[in-house]
């Protein structure tokens, strides 16, 4: 359990107490319930919150189609993004929890189809957002997901289950007419996926059953640290929309869906680019200085467009410039440099620099106590883990 100082705890009380108090009173109508829950609220605050605290949406803007992120983090993710080509041969790392998986080695493999731009979460194929070259876009937040139960299926990796989604699919729809092909498994995240035909959509995992939220069912597109449903469900007690409270004005996980779903449902698309410059005052709004990069997929016209916290400059690539051709080496390039479009800077991966960048993110951003006892439960040490996941993708391809 995370260690709290008594400063941190009362800051905590204090920040948290009016709003939550007068949101429970609203929803209860009892004075009674009032009253209870203002007994137990010091052992509700008293949890640690999320590590991470992501935000995510997507909106149309004349023929564009927007899909924009920020990264959150309480310390600095170092990464790269990946240029991925099409042909390439590739198999499930069986996983579970937040580790490989020792017990289950079945091999599940497929072809990639579409070429793609990835961010990378632990290296190579181990992502947390990304395009393909048909414009589907795929992105996540933390939520504490409950996978389905073991079956024969390896579970993978939520970080590689997303690159699997940008190797196979051109549409949001064929996602989900897909999804029981593989069985994600570990970081508990959910996710937000749109493509350049203006499909999009959320996808959780609750009690051990995927959830989809789509069409009429998804009255905002846009994703917090959240569930989809219970953030929907509040969203009228806020005075943005008909209700009594300020919840949207605050920066946990309520506030910045409320206030994203506002800025949407007040933007008019003007001349030029406009999207991606609303894209990142929306992205700033709800930011942090825990914020460790922000994002912005132009899915119509085929750019990603970036920005770190460590360098404000946007940088771009364009996809639509981009070799994806089978026999074209796969290409990296360090998430903090440069200044505009930086398809020349793009190097060819290779094998020492993708066990370099597993190696800080799991000793760096991804370090927890307790780690060492669970991988040797696993049968690993951490060296092993970090050359088992740095080297994976080049493995699969043999």
């Amino acid at each position: 359990m995370a260690k709290w100082s008594k400063a941190a705890v009362c800051k905590t009380v204090i920040h948290r107490f009016e709003s939550d108090c007068r949101l429970h009173f609203i929803q209860s109508q009892s004075l009674a319930a009032l009253l209870i829950f203002v007994a137990l609220y010091p052992f509700q605050v008293l949890q640690p919150a999320p590590a991470g605290a992501c935000s995510l949406f997507s909106f149309s803007s004349g023929d564009e189609v927007i899909l924009a992120r920020n990264l959150d983090w309480h310390r600095e993710f170092p990464g790269e993004i990946v240029v991925n080509g099409r042909g390439i041969r590739k198999r499930v790392l069986p996983w579970k929890g937040n580790w490989p998986d020792s017990s289950v080695w079945k091999e599940q493999i497929w072809i990639s189809r579409y070429g793609s731009v990835s961010f990378t979460c632990y290296g190579r194929d181990f992502i947390e957002s990304g395009m393909n070259e048909a414009g589907l876009a795929v992105s996540e937040a933390c939520l504490g997901a409950q996978y389905p139960p073991a079956d024969d299926r390896p579970g993978i990796s939520c970080a590689q289950w997303l690159q699997y989604q940008l190797d196979n699919y051109a549409t949001v729809e064929e996602v989900l007419k897909n999804l029981n092909e593989l069985k994600p498994d570990g970081e508990g995240w959910h996710y937000l996926l749109a493509d350049r035909e203006g499909g999009c959509a959320v996808i959780e995992y609750l009690e051990g059953e995927v959830k989809v939220f789509t069409g009429s069912e998804m009255p905002v597109s846009a994703l917090t640290n959240t569930g989809y449903r219970n953030a929907i469900d509040q969203m009228t007690l806020d005075i943005r929309f008909g209700g009594s409270l300020d919840i949207g004005s605050g920066n946990d996980s309520y506030g910045r869906f409320f206030r994203i779903a506002d800025y949407i449902r007040g933007y008019s698309s003007g001349e030029g680019n406009l999207e991606s410059g609303f894209s990142f005052e929306v992205l700033d709004d709800v930011g942090s200085s825990e914020t460790r990069r922000s994002i912005v997929y132009l899915l119509s016209s085929s750019q990603v467009l970036w920005r770190t916290g460590r360098n404000r400059a946007i940088r771009r690539l364009d996809l639509s410039h981009l070799d994806f051709s089978t026999d074209t080496p796969v290409r990296v390039l360090d998430i903090e440099k440069g200044r505009g479009e930086l398809s020349s800077l793009l190097a060819e991966y290779t094998l020492s620099g993708n066990s370099e960048l597993v190696r800080k993110v799991f000793s760096g951003p991804l370090l927890s106590p307790g780690r060492e006892r669970i991988l040797k439960k696993r049968g690993f040490s951490l060296d092993e883990v970090v050359n088992l996941i740095a080297s994976h993708p080049q493995s699969a391809l043999r």
